[in-house]
């Protein structure tokens, strides 16, 4: 039997202004590298939310992830380590506003195309960042949301587990 893989799921928002994409510059714990602003969801947290909440937080820009840009994945052979990464496309510029660090050791910037080559792009984006600019609009994935539905059998579970929470139980009787 095959060992599944460590899979982490991460949500990122890709934001141009111009002929520039926002990118966060990590440096914190020995790094030194450049990442799309995300993160992993929490619980209960739509992948939409996620990315919305982590461009927040990590650049102070409140964005509205409107579509998905791409999805690509990240395999280490070596740790069995997989991230898949849904990475979502936000309107707008953030209404002229400037990024504003947030974190320690993560420093956002508005970088022109012409310098993606050079940075160490965590994953490698470089190419398809400056492509999906020019040709996604006409290249996309809609974004569908949460379509999770309970059917009938996950309802009359979840009443039941909720009756017999909430129903209290008589004390046995002691002979």
């Amino acid at each position: 039997m095959t060992m599944p893989d460590d899979m982490m799921l991460r949500c990122s928002t890709i934001l141009f202004r111009g002929q520039c994409v926002l990118l966060v510059h990590r440096t914190a714990q020995g790094l030194d590298d450049w990442v799309l602003p995300g993160g992993t969801p929490r619980m209960g947290e739509s992948m939409a939310a996620c990315a919305r909440r982590e461009m927040r937080e990590e650049t102070g820009l409140a964005v509205e992830p409107t579509r998905v840009a791409f999805v690509l994945e990240a395999v280490d052979p070596d740790s069995r380590q997989r991230t898949v990464d849904l990475v979502f496309a936000a309107d707008g510029s953030a209404h002229g506003q400037s990024p504003v660090a947030r974190e320690s050791g993560m420093t956002p910037e508005f970088v022109p195309f012409a310098r993606l080559r050079a940075l160490d792009l965590k994953p490698p984006l470089a190419g398809h960042l400056p492509g999906f600019y020019h040709h996604g609009a006409r290249r996309y994935a809609p974004y569908l949301g949460n379509l999770w539905r309970p059917n009938d059998t996950t309802s009359r579970i979840r009443r039941a587990t909720t009756f017999f929470r909430r129903t209290p139980r008589p004390a046995p009787e002691l002979d």
